[in-house]
């Protein structure tokens, strides 16, 4: 077996100096509390009208969370199944209801429309959001961008052509939980980060309502062409999150995934998956993720030269320390623990998310998280699933 198809660890995980072992205090700020959200600070001197494409289950979500949001009319929704537009319709709140299509065509002809929330199967995204882009509108994408990174390059070609917004659904980024989990690893003296430890851990996607899907029609969550399987649904929103933290673009992936508990509904997409990543700064991310655990869940951990971070069970926790054989500084922090909002952190951050979108549409800002996140994002997922494939590293450049 040569070098390139051998997991090598001494290759994967390579040789990277410690940096930054020191104490640092001086002008650090103090962080106590989640930042204050943004939700209802500002204003346009116009409402954008928005077409919803995609009415399955994440749409409620979205919808709840643009009731908050006045800049952003919901004008039209658009899928194949007429009742699910109407049940959604029901669910927006003091806006007139929106007119009903059925195919993205009409969407896109409609004139006074400014933006398109697309929230359709994830190998979707690709041909609607150019299309979108394309028609002259702006674009909202839900996670994940896409499926590969060729895809994510098209799109993102697109927008540099067209020169209108594109905006990815990774949430968590308008979160102030997940902010203040960024800004403390970044501005307390922890020190240069070396690794992280993060798991998702989720019950098997549940049937859709009878409602919900014609006869015959799959759930396309349970197809791994179509949805990418765990790390593309559930892994997605925790590694947006690794990559803000290490502020650093990933080189190398290694996974092992699959169909692993057989006991679950029929399906091809991997339903487990370990993902191992290193980052061009020399620090790595191991990520583990199911969805056949009913209650359990793990505190999502940060290791850095100086302490470590904790997040889960409502609270941020930070431990100072040195490793053994060093002496204690004597000027070592003591440990912090911060209390959280009690709130969904899944759901956190989406109707500040909306917020944004339309400031990007007004001209007042840049779309965040933009394409060029969202696709550092697919190219550790596109990368996990090759290596699993083809049991080897993956090294990021290959994948273009």
């Amino acid at each position: 077996m040569n070098d390139s198809t051998t997991f090598s660890r001494r290759k994967f995980i390579g040789i990277s100096s410690l940096a930054g072992v020191g104490w640092a205090f001086s002008g650090l700020p103090s962080i106590a509390q989640p930042s204050v959200s943004r939700l209802g600070t500002f204003s346009t001197s116009r409402t954008f009208k928005m077409g919803m494409i995609g009415c399955g289950n994440r749409s409620k979500a979205l919808i709840a969370a643009l009731n908050s949001v006045p800049e952003i009319e919901i004008t039209a929704l658009c899928d194949i199944v007429p009742h699910k537009m109407e049940q959604r319709s029901q669910l927006i709140k003091g806006q007139p209801k929106p007119k009903f299509v059925n195919t993205l065509n009409e969407l896109l002809n409609m004139s006074e429309l400014d933006c398109i929330c697309v929230v359709t199967p994830n190998d979707t995204h690709k041909a609607i959001v150019i299309a979108s882009l394309e028609a002259g509108k702006h674009v909202f994408c839900e996670k994940p961008m896409a499926l590969t990174v060729a895809d994510c390059n098209e799109m993102i070609g697109t927008v540099e052509r067209t020169r209108k917004v594109l905006q990815i659904g990774h949430q968590r980024r308008h979160s102030a939980e997940w902010r203040l989990l960024v800004e403390t690893i970044h501005n307390k003296p922890l020190g240069k980060i070396l690794q992280s430890s993060l798991y998702d851990y989720r019950g098997d996607w549940r049937v859709p309502d009878a409602d919900e899907y014609p006869a015959g029609v799959e759930y396309w969550r349970l197809n791994q062409a179509r949805s990418g399987g765990v790390v593309y649904e559930m892994g997605a929103h925790i590694i947006d999150i690794n990559n803000w933290v290490f502020d650093s673009e990933p080189v190398a992936v290694c996974s092992i995934q699959g169909v692993n508990n057989f006991s679950l509904r029929k399906r091809d997409s991997s339903d487990h998956a370990g993902v191992l990543v290193q980052y061009a700064n020399g620090a790595m991310m191991n990520y583990g993720g199911n969805v056949y655990n009913y209650g359990s869940t793990a505190l999502d951990t940060f290791f850095c030269v100086n302490g470590t971070v904790q997040l889960g069970g409502g609270k941020l926790s930070i431990k100072y320390g040195s490793p053994a054989g060093f002496p204690k500084p004597a000027d070592m922090p003591a440990p912090e623990e911060i209390s959280l909002r009690e709130r969904n952190q899944e759901g956190d951050g989406t109707a500040e998310q909306f917020q944004h979108f339309a400031e990007a549409m007004d001209g007042k800002a840049k779309a965040f998280p933009d394409g060029y996140i969202g696709r550092r994002v697919v190219q550790i997922m596109q990368g996990s699933l090759i290596a699993a494939k083809e049991k080897r590293i993956i090294e990021v450049k290959e994948l273009g």
